[in-house]
């Protein structure tokens, strides 16, 4: 259907042939019909002519055995019906019947009615029937013995019964005044048969004593027809294949000038495009070969030119976007590295900031600290000062001595508490200038891993250390103070006890309490400086953490920015690579239609060229579908020979070639179903030289390539398959292959080659 659908000749023929396939089966149908009714008119005449006959011979019978006195009147129009009981015919089934003239007719009718149906095959039976149907006498082939078996008897013996179906009453009682001369009806027997009932009816001495039936067949009939239709049906037939031949070979020469037409324009759609028809005709077909001729010049020139354009215009454009996928994948490295810089960047720099936040945390503490340790020591101050007013207030007078005494003692312990709660604070201000200690050294690692941006950082840190080392100076004469403090103030209350013993050492006493407490005031002095001192070092501190912390900051929000900054560079290099990559899509779709335009046509044209090596005998099915791979000797990689090959060589090396005059078509060649290539193109198919990796690359003739890819192009069913092949030289190209079939049977494939990167070149 498909080859019709694809060839005007075919449809020009196929329609003709239909037309004349129209009008025979129409002729035939009437001439079948106007033979049968021919026929049926023939038969019906030879029913009647038998029936009136038989008629006209029972009659004359009838009418001896009366005038002759055989039989009476009386007895020859007996309708006394005797059931037989007795002799052979009894024990029938069906009821059998003896008149007072049936023995007669035994003797008289039976050869006449045996003698009709064995003149004619298509009489079933002849007999004789009284007016109720009774049968006296059957054909001899219808009165065989009785044997027992009801079905049997029903068909072998069925003489001497009375027959009063609507069809038998209808023939025994016909008396022919209607006008006609026998009565025709369609019999469906008590055996299953049907057939024509034809009955003429028989009179004795001028009355009616019954009819003369004929059992005509009808499947005889039906069957001479059918002999009628065939005949007519072979001879139609004969006639259309004559007339079609006629017509095939006719249509096939008027339209020879069309093949060639469609044979240059498939040259021209394959790259042939100075193409001409020499063809001198006037007529229509010669008016377009011309035109043709005309179209084909005018193609050629405009088509180069264009050809020409669109290359270079491709060349540009594949040139352009292989140079933008190049730099866009350099800058995408560049981003990619500089993006990743500057999140580890912004990571240091958020470590450097909470670090710097965790130290001016800290110097605030300490500086809050360093306030309470200075209020403390203004209080000691104080409370010394009250001691020594005390003791001035003892030497004024004895008498109050003991109460002065005991009021010192409350101070001292006091004083004692005082001292130990600023020994507690002097701690904690020692733990704090460890951890500024610990910070100033983790924010010093920070800035050396930090580089440039980490030097303000690093002078900073540098800084914080210098005033912690201060504060660990300061808190060390804190306590050393405070222990003489503590001294002292143990010391006092000792005396103080001791003076409560006796009012005789007073004066010593008081002497001794005096020039202690001079020592107290002259410590607690000495303390409010240095906290005075601890108090201005932690505030610079805490200011310097402070700046320390908005450096960072500000250090940490350039980072974010560059970052920010480096993913829509990233963003928008990405961008840039996906547009160099829909172009390259683009470009490469389009090289993709023209190889499979290109396949195709190869495919179909090759294709074409094996059949008809086939058809002409050349080349018969078995030797072209060989698979007897015989290896020949010495080669390296392995070459083999098979019964189609050295024909192959001589065919096809000059289409195959055809191929190559595109730039980017690297190869093209014909493989059978297991990936056997016969005949290379003839840049492949140098000579050898023992050079195996020289022969692999120059000589790929009658080798197998069943690599997956080739397998899979060798045994493609699809109309085209378009692979990504890497050759074993190391190419990579497109393989575009079309299958091809032999007969109908799948032989292999064409295959196409086409370069991905540049046209041209050494490949």
């Amino acid at each position: 259907m498909n080859w019709i659908k694809q060839r005007i000749s075919a449809k020009i023929i196929a329609s003709l042939v239909l037309i004349m396939v129209c009008i025979m089966a129409i002729s035939v149908s009437i001439l079948v019909q106007r033979r049968a009714s021919i026929l049926r008119e023939e038969l019906l005449v030879k029913a009647r002519t038998f029936a009136l006959t038989g008629a006209q011979t029972m009659q004359i019978a009838l009418q001896n055995a009366l005038d002759s006195g055989l039989l009476t009147k009386e007895q020859l129009f007996d309708t006394n019906y005797q059931e037989i009981t007795s002799g052979p015919l009894s024990g029938a089934a069906i009821p059998k019947y003896h008149t007072a003239y049936d023995a007669y007719l035994d003797k008289t009718i039976l050869g006449f009615e045996d003698t009709l149906v064995r003149e004619d095959a298509m009489v079933v039976f002849a007999v004789l029937v009284d007016r109720n149907g009774y049968l006296p006498t059957h054909n001899s082939k219808y009165s065989k013995p009785l044997t027992g078996d009801a079905d049997k008897d029903k068909v072998g013996n069925r003489t001497k019964r009375i027959f009063n179906d609507p069809t038998g009453l209808a023939a025994a009682q016909y008396n022919g005044k209607d006008g006609n001369t026998f009565l025709r009806q369609v019999y469906q027997r008590d055996t299953g048969e049907t057939m024509w009932d034809v009955s003429a009816p028989v009179y004795v001495d001028g009355e009616h004593w019954g009819g003369f039936r004929i059992g005509f067949s009808m499947q005889k009939t039906d069957e001479a027809i059918a002999q009628v239709r065939n005949d007519n049906i072979w001879m139609m037939t004969l006639v259309l294949v004559v007339a079609a031949g006629t017509i095939a070979m006719f249509v096939s020469y008027l339209l020879r000038p069309l093949r060639l037409i469609t044979a240059a324009a498939n040259r021209m759609a394959e790259g042939s495009l100075d193409e001409t028809i020499n063809h001198s005709g006037s007529d229509e077909v010669g008016q377009l070969a011309a035109a043709f001729n005309r179209m084909s010049q005018v193609v050629f020139a405009n088509l180069r030119e264009q050809i020409a354009k669109s290359d270079l215009m491709v060349t540009s454009i594949r040139e352009a976007i292989q140079q933008l996928s190049t730099s866009a994948n350099s800058m995408m490295a560049i981003a990619a590295q500089q993006a990743s810089g500057s999140t580890e960047q912004a990571s240091a720099v958020q470590q450097a900031t909470t670090t710097s936040e965790e130290i001016a945390v800290t110097a605030r503490q300490v500086a809050e600290n360093s306030q309470r340790v200075e209020a403390m020591a203004l209080r000691a101050g104080a409370a010394s000062s009250n001691g020594k007013e005390a003791v001035e207030d003892a030497l004024s007078g004895m008498s109050a001595l003991r109460d002065q005494v005991v009021s010192i003692a409350e101070a001292m312990l006091q004083l004692g508490e005082n001292s130990q709660k600023i020994g507690g604070i002097v701690d904690l201000i020692d733990e704090i200038s460890d951890q500024t200690n610990l910070l100033s050294l983790n924010a010093a690692i920070e800035a050396a891993g930090a580089g440039e941006a980490g030097k303000r950082f690093s002078i900073v840190a540098n800084e914080v250390k210098r005033l912690a080392e201060r504060t660990v100076d300061a808190t060390t004469q804190i306590k050393n103070l405070i222990g003489q403090i503590q001294k002292a103030t143990n010391s006092t209350i000792m005396l103080t006890e001791e003076g409560t013993k006796g009012v005789d050492a007073a004066n010593d006493l008081v002497a001794r309490v005096s020039t202690e407490l001079d020592h107290i005031s002259a410590g607690v002095s000495e303390t409010q400086s240095a906290a005075s001192e601890i108090k201005l070092s932690t505030q610079q501190q805490t200011t310097a953490s402070e700046q320390m912390a908005e450096t960072i900051a500000e250090v940490r929000d350039v980072a974010v920015q560059v970052a920010q900054s480096a993913q829509e560079t990233t963003r928008s290099i990405g961008e840039l690579t996906s547009l160099a990559e829909r172009l390259k899509g683009m470009v490469e779709s389009d090289f993709q239609a023209k190889g499979k335009a290109e396949a195709l046509a190869g495919g179909r044209m090759l294709e074409t060229a094996l059949n008809e090596l086939v058809d002409s005998g050349k080349l018969n099915l078995a030797d072209l579908f060989d698979e007897n791979y015989q290896p020949i000797p010495g080669t390296d990689p392995p070459k083999f020979h098979t019964r189609f090959d050295r024909l192959f060589d001589e065919r096809f090396p000059t289409l195959l070639d055809g191929f190559l005059k595109d730039e980017r078509v690297v190869f093209a060649v014909l493989t059978d179903r297991n990936g056997y290539i016969p005949t290379h193109n003839s840049r492949y198919n140098q000579p050898l030289t023992g050079d195996r990796d020289h022969d692999k690359m120059w000589n790929r003739s009658k080798r197998k390539f069943n690599d997956p890819v080739g397998l899979a192009a060798a045994r493609n069913n699809r109309e085209v398959l378009v692979q990504v092949y890497e050759r074993d030289t190391g190419e990579k190209m497109w393989d575009i292959s079309v299958p091809v079939h032999v007969q109908g049977k799948h032989w292999g494939a064409f295959r196409v080659g086409y370069c991905i990167d540049q046209p041209g070149g050494n490949n």
